[in-house]
Parts: C-alpha cells; sequence; structure tokens
C-alpha cells in the first residue's frame, strides 16, 4: 500500500473547517477501492503519521469519531439493516455494484454541508508532483424507508415524500429536512451512533418500588453475612449501590454522537514542520486551523490498517 497522501492547502480564511476522507483518497493514490469496514461490518481505521508545515502562528485541531463499542456496534447494525434493505427489495449482492458492498459516511453534518457545498468548508484532495488528483467517483451511501406515522394519520393527507431518501452520518444527531405533526418527518441525514442508541434497549436503572435487595429483611442476605454485626449497613449499601446509574451519558443525542479531539498541534510563528501521530477511526478526519490566513502543506504517512475493534 502506498500510504504516503500530501495535501496543497491554500487560505480561505482565517477559522478553517476541512474534512479528509483517508479511504477514498487511498483509494485515488493506489488504485484499489479501500471500504470503510469488512464485508460483514467490523468498521476499519488507519494509523497515521502527520507532518505540519506553516508560513504563520497556526494551531491545528483533529477530530476524530470515538472508538467506542456504540460506534463499532453502530456500523454493524447499520451494515445489517442495509444488507436486509436490499434484500426486501428483491435486490441481489451481484446487483449492487462493485463498489457498493459496504457503507460509505460522511463524519457529520458538517461533512455533509461541505461536500454538497452547502458551507464554506472544504474537503480536502491529495496532490502529487503533477497538481490535484483527478481521483474517481466516491459516492456516499444512501438509504430509502417510508415516513412513520402516529395511528389515525392517513399517508395521503400527509406532505411527505412517500419514499425518504438520507445518507448517513457517523457523528450528530437525526438532521430533518421536512417536519410534519404526528409524523417521522423527511431525513437530511441520518446519525449512526444517535439511530443506534435510540434502536437499542436502555439501560434498565432500578427503583426503590421494590426492585432492590430490601435491607436487613432479607434473611438470605443475612445468613451469608453470618457473624458480621454490620450486615444491616451493607445491605443499605448494595442497595444504594443498586440505585446507581451507569458512569456515561444515556441521553441518545448526548455525549456518544459527539467526535473527539484526537490531536493537536501548534506552528510557530516562523516557518516551521510539527508532527504527531493519530489514529483514526472509519478513515475519516476533520481538521479545524485557527490563526493567520496563510498556506499549509499536510503530509499524512498511513502506515498501518486494523479493525477497530482490534484497539479497543
Amino acid at each position: 500500500m502506498e500510504g504516503q497522501l500530501f495535501y496543497d492547502v491554500s487560505p480561505y480564511g482565517t477559522s478553517q473547517t476541512a474534512f479528509i476522507n483517508l479511504n477514498r483518497d487511498l483509494s485515488i493514490v493506489n488504485a484499489k477501492n479501500y471500504e470503510h469496514t469488512s464485508r460483514d461490518g467490523h468498521v476499519r481505521g488507519f494509523m497515521c503519521n502527520i507532518a505540519l508545515v506553516g508560513s504563520s502562528s497556526q494551531q491545528f485541531t483533529f477530530i476524530t469519531a470515538p472508538n467506542t463499542w456504540k460506534f463499532r456496534n453502530a456500523f454493524r447494525k447499520f451494515h445489517a439493516y442495509r444488507d436486509l434493505m436490499f434484500a426486501n427489495a428483491g435486490v441481489s449482492k451481484e446487483e449492487r455494484g462493485r463498489y457498493g458492498h459496504t457503507i460509505r459516511p460522511y463524519l457529520n453534518g458538517a461533512h455533509y454541508d461541505a461536500a454538497n457545498g452547502i458551507s464554506s468548508n472544504k474537503v480536502l484532495i491529495p496532490s502529487s508532483d503533477n497538481g490535484v488528483y483527478a481521483g474517481g467517483e466516491w459516492t456516499h451511501s444512501k438509504f430509502s424507508t417510508v415516513p412513520l406515522y402516529e395511528q389515525g394519520v392517513k399517508m395521503g393527507d400527509s406532505s411527505l415524500y412517500v419514499a425518504d431518501e438520507w445518507p448517513v452520518t457517523i457523528l450528530d444527531q437525526n438532521s430533518i429536512e421536512i417536519t410534519e405533526d404526528k409524523s417521522s418527518g423527511n431525513y437530511k441525514t441520518v446519525g449512526m451512533i444517535h439511530s443506534y442508541n435510540l434502536d437499542r434497549q436502555d439501560v434498565v436503572t432500578p427503583t426503590t418500588d421494590g426492585e432492590t435487595i430490601s435491607g436487613p429483611e432479607n434473611p438470605l442476605a443475612a445468613l451469608i453475612a453470618s457473624g458480621n454485626q454490620a450486615a444491616g449497613e451493607i445491605l443499605e449499601i448494595t442497595q444504594e449501590q443498586e440505585l446507581e446509574r451507569p458512569p456515561y451519558d444515556m441521553t441518545d443525542g448526548g455525549d456518544s454522537v459527539a467526535g473527539i479531539r484526537a490531536q493537536v498541534l501548534k506552528v510557530p510563528t516562523t516557518l516551521g514542520i510539527v508532527r504527531t501521530n493519530v489514529f483514526v477511526p472509519a478513515g475519516i478526519l476533520e481538521l479545524n486551523m485557527t490563526g493567520a490566513n496563510s498556506d499549509y502543506d499536510l503530509y499524512i504517512d498511513v502506515i498501518g490498517e486494523v479493525l477497530c475493534k482490534d484497539l479497543a
């Protein structure tokens, strides 16, 4: 694998956001399709060495998806449901095309806007000695569903599209483009982790309404605690522990749908080179630059490709 990627970035503001899709860019450079997941839905990631060359004081923040169990499970579930979507429509795997067997997502809503010309943010393309690569076609995956309605609502009375087509983002909450009362609406983008959170059964936290051990009135627990005069206090502590909530945010659209600051670099005031390394889950990277409005060169050396689950 040729893992050397070079991005020649011209200034477009003192506060810039750019996106890099390593899967697409490695496909361009190596003339080979690099997929975000294995054919059974296990998401991949890249280990990268990074070098930045800037001409003035600039700070670069690298944002990636978090390599959490929710992130990995969301990919697996969407992969399986995507296969089911095509199968239910009578489409065989051979009919899905050579490059349509795995999901190609956006990182977040800002990535979608940048790729579709909705914002001034950029999706960077690597360069060679002859200039920016021409590349080929890289289409992002689309899904299609029928909007959901509450009982008693007639589809004929709705202004929504009967078939709702939408792309997926790894991060961010589901974004509804057309809203309508008593319906799910039509989606602009669908967040994979957010949807996974909505689809899975929440952790059931016991309440005090008879679902916990009853203090000193529990004879079985008292038998094991024979000889311990503090058994009553121990059982009260146990009751408190049973009522503890998980040590992480359980909100469907909360912490789990946000990216992480994987690395930060600061270029000195004079021309300088700074280096770091970063692991990029799913191969999509957001780069935020703040500081002077000037050119910079970005070198990414992809030194390894692994399944994210192997680094968990």
